[in-house]
């Protein structure tokens, strides 16, 4: 009656799992890095912050300009290409 040994790593599984283990997030903190690295952000003022928020808002409807203008001529390419490949040779397209 061989059962290949799966009957083994079934038993071996159930025996682990009833072995009460420490979850890693209940573990102490064993790893230390070696460099205490503390994060100093620049406080900025009203005034500042507003200017800042400007200057985010405007490079973000730069970039969705530009996306959307490569976006427009990819698509006017691939209807040239298209037309030139399928509708100008007398084929039809199915």
């Amino acid at each position: 009656m061989g059962f290949g040994g799966s009957v083994s790593a079934m038993l071996a599984s159930l025996r682990q799992n009833k072995c009460e283990r420490v979850s890693r997030f209940e573990k102490p903190n064993t790893h230390k890095s070696k460099t205490d690295i503390s994060l100093k952000f620049k406080k900025l003022s009203e005034k500042e912050l507003v200017k800042a928020k400007a200057e985010i808002k405007r490079k973000s409807e730069l970039h969705k300009r530009k996306t959307m203008l490569y976006t427009l001529i990819a698509l006017i390419i691939l209807a040239v290409i298209v037309y030139w490949l399928f509708l100008d040779s007398g084929r039809p397209l199915v």
